[in-house]
């Protein structure tokens, strides 16, 4: 009897051990929880959307301003590049403040000698003044927004032998026409400066496309 009491005594004691060195270990499922993330805590970050690249820049020429005298010359010899739709044109009401002219002559005849002179030479953008008294019989060779441009059509006039012009002011309201050529190459460049050149006061310019 005694020896039973013993062993279960001594059974007791070793399960009893055991359950004290079990509670002193971590607990591994524990361990598990606290490696978990607070769900609460959550966040979710969406990527931010790329950028468009920046729209290509595409560039035109723009030559202008042209009166109403030369508009027919010079679509005749735009027309002849074969432009297509690359080609467009606006028209603006300007106010100009010079003119190219030559003094009033003394009558009707000899202003129309004068004209026809002027054609012999090459000059085909002219009129003959009616009014105001003053300017009656001038003959009037350009209207131009700036002495520098009014200037600069004088010098290509007296390149052609025209002697008897010259530069003055004179407020008159004009429409003015400026073509514009889409996405020129160098060929096209250079045939567009070669027609500018037959249109002195008129300007060649590159542009970003509208």
């Amino acid at each position: 009897m005694r020896v039973v009491f013993v062993i279960l005594l001594v059974g007791n004691l070793t399960v009893a051990g055991y359950a004290w060195y079990a509670s002193q270990q971590p607990n591994p499922d524990a361990a598990l929880l606290n490696q978990q993330v607070n769900p609460d805590n959550i966040r979710i970050i969406a990527p931010k959307p790329m950028a468009p690249p920046p729209p290509r820049k595409i560039t035109c020429l723009e030559w202008g301003t042209l009166g109403a005298g030369d508009l027919k010359a010079a679509r005749a010899g735009l027309a002849a590049l074969d432009l297509g739709d690359r080609l467009s044109s606006r028209e603006q009401q300007v106010v100009a403040a010079y003119w190219v002219y030559i003094s009033p002559l003394k009558s009707k005849a000899e202003a129309q000698r004068k004209i026809a002179e002027l054609e012999k030479l090459g000059v085909k953008d002219y009129y003959a003044v009616e009014g105001p008294p003053a300017l009656k019989n001038a003959v009037s060779l350009g209207i131009f927004k700036s002495e520098e441009a009014a200037t600069s059509y004088l010098d290509g006039l007296q390149r052609k032998g025209v002697r008897s012009a010259r530069v003055g002011s004179r407020e008159h309201r004009v429409t003015q026409t400026t073509f514009v050529v889409r996405e020129p190459d160098v060929a096209l460049t250079a045939k567009l400066a070669e027609l500018r050149q037959q249109f002195p006061g008129s300007e060649l310019k590159a542009v970003d496309c509208p």
